[in-house]
């Protein structure tokens, strides 16, 4: 097979020799007009194919257009690859090809264009249901031939994309309010969160603000809009941490687990003006979030991937959410992940062990944790 492969090319042409050969013959012996019309046509396209092999195909420009800059896992994302030439480029067919990631989905990415003025050539693709993550689209491959199968050439054109795909938001029920210890003093209603703060400053509005929290004496000794700020314990002391462990739960579980964790992170920063979120990868990365940073969360939540080491029992971290309300999302149960409920709750905490289902395997862990007093969550979708 290999030195059928070798000789290819070799063949090729010898069959367009013989082929020209032929035609010549059947010119010499035949004569006449319609034969030697034959042979200067079949001679013309031949040359036409090697001066056309020969001269270089310039590019002036190469783009690719996303249809959205930001999108949720399942959206379809429109890509569009335009090669911008020279309007008399001399071509038979070129084939474009774009470099899709593996991870992002499914997609038919190339496409065959034959000799066109056109000073733009345009190739169009849609991604179905594109997976969560940081993708990025390779190179543009570009491949020209002739119409005898003789010359193939191709070029490469650098052009990386790089397109983030966020966890898809479900509508969760109700979540139980937090009882956090910071929290047991001070307002203990939502309707009486303007009780529970004190004037700190003013700074500059920001839409978005509420328009009550407007300091209109302010803002007209500065002719421009100036808004309250309040220091404020509501919504302080609520962590959610998310533990990507997985050894037997599916890819799809796990997926699942990742959105249900970006719908509780969005679902409490509307409900309070701050809290923390803690992910797990090689280190714990923690940030605070509010309404109007929680797509940093989301960032973050977006290029989480599955680890086959189980939560560490005992870590430093714990001690810096004493005295929090601890939502600990977990992907699947196990023992150090009970351990480590243990050594939180030491700290003073709160702890609600959230998962998006439950195994018949994890039932005996599910006892454990009640019996030391670490409320579980099983939440679904609306």
């Amino acid at each position: 097979m290999t030195l059928i492969n070798t000789l290819r090319p070799f063949l090729k042409y010898v069959s367009l020799v013989v082929l020209v050969g032929a035609v010549f013959s059947y010119a010499m012996f035949q004569g006449g007009f319609v034969s030697w019309f034959l042979f200067y046509s079949v001679t013309t396209v031949l040359l036409s194919t090697i001066l056309v092999a020969l001269f270089p195909f310039q590019v002036k420009k190469v783009e690719r257009n996303v249809s959205k800059s930001s999108l949720q896992a399942g959206d379809d994302l429109t890509v569009t690859i335009i090669i911008h030439k020279n309007r008399f480029q001399p071509f038979f067919y070129v084939r474009i090809q774009d470099t899709v990631p593996q991870r992002i989905g499914s997609a038919d990415s190339a496409a065959l264009f034959f000799f066109s003025f056109q000073q733009k050539i345009e190739l169009t693709y849609t991604v179905a249901a594109a997976k969560r993550g940081l993708h990025s689209f390779g190179p543009v491959i570009l491949v020209f031939g002739d119409l005898f199968g003789l010359f193939e050439r191709r070029m490469v054109l650098n052009q990386q994309t790089d397109l983030l795909v966020y966890p898809r938001i479900h509508r969760l029920h109700a979540i139980p309010a937090s009882g956090r210890p910071r929290q047991q003093e001070g307002s203990s209603s939502r309707q009486a969160i303007e009780e529970d703060r004190s004037l700190a400053g003013v700074r500059q509005y920001v839409p978005g603000d509420r328009l009550t929290s407007i300091d209109w004496k302010q803002s007209a000794r500065s002719a421009s809009l100036m808004t309250k700020e309040f220091e404020s314990f509501q919504g302080e002391g609520i962590l959610v941490a998310f533990d990507p462990y997985r050894h037997a739960a599916s890819s799809v579980q796990f997926e699942q687990t990742v959105e249900f964790t970006a719908s509780l992170v969005a679902e409490f920063c509307k409900r309070y003006q701050s809290i923390e979120l803690a992910v797990r990868s090689l280190e714990w990365t923690s940030i605070s979030l509010s309404e109007r940073t929680v797509s940093q969360g989301l960032r973050l939540l977006a290029q989480v991937s599955p680890l086959d080491k189980p939560l560490e029992p005992v870590h430093r971290l714990y001690s810096e959410w004493k005295g929090m309300h601890v939502y600990l999302v977990c992907v699947e149960l196990n023992q150090s992940l009970v351990t480590a409920c243990r050594t939180i709750q030491a700290q003073q905490a709160e702890v609600s062990l959230c998962m998006k289902g439950l195994g018949n395997s994890d039932r005996r862990l599910i006892d454990e944790c009640k019996a030391m007093g670490v409320s579980v969550l099983l939440f679904e979708d609306e």
